[in-house]
C-alpha cells in the first residue's frame, strides 16, 4: 500500500518542486505559467478524458454505472448538505455558501485525478476521472453559477449567458461526445 502511495504522490511532488525551483531561477515567469494551463486544460486535459472514455468498451461503461451513481451521489450530495446546511441553518450567505460548497465538495479530479486513480486503479482510471470531471464542469460549476448570480428580472437571459461558455470549454464537451460515441458502440 505504502509503494501504491508513494508512486501516486511522487510524481505531483516531484512538479510542484520543479515549478517552484522553475520559479526561483526565474525560468519561467507568469505568463510561461498561463501558457503550461491552457494547453493543459484546453487540450492535453480534454484529449486525455476523451481518448480513456472512448475507448471504454460500451459494456464496460454499464457495468461501472454504480460506481458512476456513487459519484455522482458523493459530489451532488456533499454539495447540497453544505449549502442547505450553511445557507439555512447558519444563514450565510447564499454566494459565499456556494463557493464553500464547490471547495468542498467539488474535488481536483481532472487535474490530480490522472497521477492518483491511474495508480490505484490503472484500468479505469480514466473512466473515473471522466465521471468526475463530468459532474464537477457540467452540474456542480454550472449549479453555482447560477447561485453566484445575483438576483435580478432577466434571471434566466442571465444565467444562459453565464452557462453557455461552460459548454463550450473542451473539458467539458470532449468527455460527453466520448461517452455517448462509447454509449453507441462506435
Amino acid at each position: 500500500m505504502a509503494q501504491i502511495l508513494i508512486s501516486a504522490l511522487l510524481p505531483i511532488i516531484i512538479t510542484l518542486l520543479l515549478g517552484y525551483f522553475a520559479g526561483i531561477r526565474k525560468d519561467l515567469d507568469g505568463y510561461a505559467a498561463v501558457i503550461l494551463n491552457k494547453v493543459i486544460l484546453k487540450y492535453c486535459l480534454p484529449l486525455s478524458l476523451f481518448g480513456g472514455i472512448v475507448s471504454t468498451k460500451r459494456i464496460e461503461l454499464l457495468k461501472n454505472g454504480p460506481v458512476a451513481a456513487w459519484i455522482l451521489l458523493g459530489m451532488i450530495g456533499g454539495y447540497l448538505v453544505y449549502f442547505l446546511i450553511a445557507h439555512y441553518g447558519f444563514k450565510a450567505s447564499r454566494q459565499v455558501t456556494a463557493l464553500r460548497a464547490l471547495t468542498i465538495s467539488g474535488p481536483a479530479i481532472p487535474f490530480i485525478g490522472p497521477v492518483i486513480l491511474g495508480a490505484l486503479f490503472s484500468r479505469e482510471s480514466a473512466l473515473l476521472i471522466g465521471i468526475g470531471s463530468l459532474i464537477l464542469s457540467s452540474i456542480q460549476i454550472p449549479m453555482s453559477i447560477v447561485l453566484l448570480t445575483p438576483d435580478t428580472k432577466n434571471q434566466c437571459t442571465s444565467v444562459k449567458n453565464t452557462l453557455g461558455p461552460i459548454f463550450k470549454q473542451g473539458i467539458v464537451w470532449a468527455p460527453l461526445l466520448a461517452f455517448v460515441l462509447s454509449m453507441s458502440g462506435c
